[in-house]
Formats: structure tokens, C-alpha cells, sequence
């Protein structure tokens, strides 16, 4: 084994860990810090803070990859000239376009067009 595939596994595991580690210390921390230590023992507030805590991720994750997915699927799109050029060749080959064929020929055109500008 190589270094550099050893320093490869290394930052794919840090990926993993460096979160976990991170969370952990927050809580300890957290907890440390504020006069929850009075109210309730750590061991029962760990367990419920994680569980808020991973909860509360998911939902914001969710919520983002929702919103930020289809912005990221539109840009990578638009960078696909030869895919928008593939596309607006077929439409305009329809014998009976329809207007939302055309409308789909007129935005894939403006595509194209802003693309070779870019290119300038």
C-alpha cells in the first residue's frame, strides 16, 4: 500500500469520524457549561440531546436536499451542451409541435446560446 492511497483512506475515514467526535463534543461541552448538570443526570441527557440533535439534522438535510437538488440537476443540466443541442434537434424534428414544444425548442435555444457566449 502505497501513502498516497493510505492518506486517501485516511481523509475518507475522517469523514466518518470527525462528525461523530464533533458531536460528542458539543454535547459534552453543552452540558458542561449550562445548569442542565443540575436538572438531570448526563447519562439521561446524552441520549436525548443526540436524538434532538440527529432529529433536527435530518430535517434541515431534508429540507435542503429538497430545494438544492433540482438547482443542482437545472445547472449541471445547462452545462451539457451537446445533451441541449441532442434534445432541441428532436423537438424540431416533430412533425406536429405542440406550444409547449415550442416553447421547450425556444428555452433550449436560449440555452445554447448562452453557453457558446460563455465560451467567447
Amino acid at each position: 500500500m502505497t501513502i498516497k492511497e493510505l492518506y486517501h483512506k485516511i481523509r475518507l475515514g475522517q469523514a466518518v469520524v470527525f462528525p461523530v467526535l464533533s458531536m460528542i463534543n458539543f454535547i459534552i461541552i453543552s452540558y458542561s457549561l449550562t445548569t442542565i448538570k443540575d436538572v438531570i443526570p448526563i447519562h439521561f441527557y446524552i441520549p436525548i440531546f443526540a436524538v434532538a440533535l440527529i432529529s433536527m439534522l435530518m430535517v434541515i438535510g431534508s429540507i435542503f436536499h429538497s430545494k438544492q437538488q433540482s438547482t443542482d440537476f437545472n445547472m449541471n443540466f445547462r452545462k451539457q451542451t451537446y445533451l441541449i443541442k441532442s434534445i432541441r434537434l428532436m423537438l424540431e424534428s416533430q412533425l406536429n409541435k405542440t406550444p409547449e414544444t415550442e416553447t421547450w425548442i425556444k428555452e433550449l435555444k436560449k440555452m445554447e446560446d448562452e453557453h457558446g457566449q460563455d465560451k467567447l
